[in-house]
């Protein structure tokens, strides 16, 4: 077993006590821990939390290995450089590969190493999905090892940040050119992320705004730049006016809010829930996700996606993924594609890999005038050790019409519940967690059944936002310009609600 690995070793480095390190020199031993993959016998770079005694997080300077924040990243091999006494580990490769905790005592003088062996659970890629974190703010040298570490297979750190109106160029500026090239632009309507590619000189005009300008601007250099635009998360002020734009390509609904082990509990530059419908720590999750299907209820076809915020917080990259079917060919350019055809899988926990008659996420299937049909869920679940699955879900127009436990989920064989439509909608499958620090799921990106070639557009949902638009109005009452954005959205949703087929 593990804890027979790490009986007596040695050595370690530099305790972490909030903003004193140890002076390097000082340590009492050395152990060299070697991370392997236990089936193909090689050396895999891994994640590792260290705490002592006390349970304090252990810092560590190391050649090769890279800190952030309470835990730190090797490609394979690291010795640690440590004062004598207890410690407690935590070693990892992303969800894919079961975590390893253990502990081990270091002793004065001693030297040692020991190889720790992860089993892989599931390989994400090998079943054609790769995974993706959109919103990274790493140094560009350090990507690479951060994405290995964590499983993670496209990342392109932010390169240019307008934040309310300050120009910064980002940390991604110090390492290797990235493309696409990203640019933030987060100011007073909320956040956009830009992926540029090659050469566009749109993208320098992100810095030109000010902060309390129109964000639309951005919108309509990428459409010159020819360049995918992501909603940062679902509740920025301007979310109503981006979707009417029409150039809105998907949209965070897991993002920066939601931590690695909490949440930011609040909805900052953007429209705030109701407390008393979405309380606590998951309540901005839920929020997110609420503002998400009330879209697809207005039969709007935009793909969700997910962010870590890595590096503006202390989260690791790809705490918060999103998955896109590229089969075994992957380029950045197929994943894109993948992402905009809503191909996709949104976690921070577990893995679902769906199949509906045969079909990934995003497809369209047809209903003849008066013809009802039902549609089967094939569904492949992969748990993250660190988040439990409580029972999976089928969400149909907005609301769960089944709710399934994991042992009839073996009992079927993997198989759900069947949907049954005879008119248009939508469906997808979520998979809710015990997690109670944050909101912590994973969905397929929605299905759509059309009858008659007509999406569904719900009364309601399309009102939610109209009131959104004039609670926006109520909120920049003296800034023109956004209350001109505002007034140039209202036909958009207005025709919507002429459009509407259900309530």
């Amino acid at each position: 077993m593990f804890r027979r690995l790490f009986f007596i070793a040695a050595g370690v480095a530099l305790l972490l006590q909030t903003a004193q390190l140890a002076v390097a020199a000082r340590y009492d031993g050395k152990l060299t821990i070697i991370a392997i993959d236990e089936k193909t016998g090689q050396r895999l770079a891994v994640r590792m939390e260290l705490r002592d005694a006390r349970g304090r997080a252990v810092r560590v300077k190391s050649k090769g290995a890279i800190s952030h924040g309470d835990y730190f990243v090797f490609d394979g091999e690291v010795t640690l450089e440590l004062r004598k006494g207890a410690y407690k580990f935590l070693i990892e490769a992303g969800p894919e590969y079961h975590t390893r905790p253990g502990h081990f005592t270091i002793e004065r003088h001693a030297e040692d190493e020991t190889e720790i062996v992860l089993q892989r659970q599931v390989d994400m890629q090998a079943e054609g999905w790769w995974a993706g974190d959109l919103d990274v703010h790493q140094r560009g040298k350090d990507v690479a090892l951060l994405m290995r570490a964590t499983g993670v297979d496209f990342v392109s750190p932010i390169a240019v940040e307008n934040l309310r109106g300050k120009c910064r160029k980002a940390k991604a500026a110090k390492g290797p050119t990235f493309d696409p090239r990203v640019l933030l632009d987060y100011r007073r309507g909320g956040g956009l992320l830009m992926f540029a590619w090659g050469d566009s000189p749109e993208a320098s005009d992100v810095c030109r705004e000010k902060a309390k300008g129109s964000t639309l601007r951005l919108l309509e250099l990428a459409d010159q730049a020819d360049a995918e635009v992501v909603a940062l998360s679902p509740f920025g002020w301007d979310l109503p006016l981006w979707v009417a734009g029409g150039k809105l390509d998907a949209i965070q609904i897991i993002h920066r809010h939601a931590l690695a082990d909490g949440a930011v509990d609040n909805e900052g530059w953007g429209r705030p829930r109701d407390k008393a419908f979405f309380p606590g720590k998951t309540g901005n999750g839920r929020w997110s996700e609420t503002i998400y299907h009330h879209l697809l209820n207005c039969g709007l076809r935009i793909a969700p996606a997910a962010g870590s915020g890595s590096g503006a917080n202390a989260s690791p990259v790809g705490t918060n993924r999103v998955y896109v079917y590229c089969e075994e060919d992957f380029t950045p350019e197929k994943w894109f594609e993948g992402l905009r055809a809503g191909r996709v899988i949104v976690t921070n926990g577990p893995l679902l890999r769906p199949k509906v008659e045969g079909q990934l996420p995003g497809h369209a299937f047809r209903l003849e005038s008066g013809e009802s049909r039902e549609f089967h869920i094939g569904l492949s679940l992969t748990f993250y050790e660190k988040a439990p699955v409580e029972y999976l879900e089928i969400i149909k127009n907005g609301r769960v019409v089944y709710e399934v436990r994991l042992e009839q989920l073996a009992q079927q064989k993997g198989r759900l519940p069947p949907v049954q439509f005879e008119e248009s909608g939508w469906f997808l499958v979520r998979a809710v967690t015990s997690q109670s620090q944050n909101y912590q799921y994973a969905t397929t990106g929605p299905y759509f059944v059309e009858a008659n070639y007509q999406p569904r557009v719900s009364r309601k949902s399309v009102q939610f936002f109209i009131d959104w638009l004039d609670e926006a109005a109520e909120k920049f009452p003296g800034n023109e310009a956004v209350l001109a954005d505002i007034q140039a959205a209202r036909p958009f949703w207005q025709e919507k609600l002429r459009q509407a087929n259900a309530e």
